[in-house]
């Protein structure tokens, strides 16, 4: 058997796991997951990205999917994918920085896309719809996403990097 093809295959499925997780969590969690005001669960995954290069390309394909089942339809497909795309490309730059810096563009580019969807597609002013987002996405990032991390670290969650914060 190749070891390339099979290098592959763990990848590729490694990025499906990754984005059904991420879907099951945002559909399974739907009254907390959308809207103004939205406590991601699925969000801490984004710490996946500090140790598998896989979580990069599975957390896009699970958001993409897992709004496709949000309210807002299509603006949620573009601008809430748009986010997380920024949002895992930022933390794969900080990746070697401390975790609460490393987390930050999850935060920010969440707050700043979700917030301008808001406003155009809800009306909701930005500030509010803004706001609303980025509590949530602190909230989980730095408590949930926190935790997940120090948890992967404890149980020695195999990384693809040489260092992990």
């Amino acid at each position: 058997m190749d070891i390339n093809f099979k290098s592959k295959s763990k990848y590729f499925a490694e990025i499906a796991i990754i984005a059904a997780i991420y879907i099951v969590l945002t559909v399974g969690l739907s009254f907390i997951s959308y809207s103004n005001i939205q406590f991601r669960i699925s969000e801490a995954l984004l710490v996946l990205v500090l140790f598998r290069k896989s979580a990069i390309p599975g957390l896009i394909l699970g958001c993409f999917i897992a709004n496709l089942f949000g309210p807002l339809g299509i603006p949620d497909l573009i601008f809430g994918t748009l986010g997380t795309v920024i949002a895992v490309w930022g933390i794969y730059m900080l990746r070697e920085k401390n975790i609460l810096v490393a987390l930050l563009p999850g935060i920010v580019a969440n707050t700043i896309f979700v917030g301008l969807e808001l406003k155009i597609f809800l009306n909701i002013p930005f500030f509010v719809g803004s706001l609303g987002v980025l509590i949530g996405e602190t909230v989980v990032l730095y408590t949930l996403g926190v935790l997940f991390f120090y948890a992967l670290k404890k149980l020695k969650f195999a990384s693809d990097y040489e260092n992990v914060l």
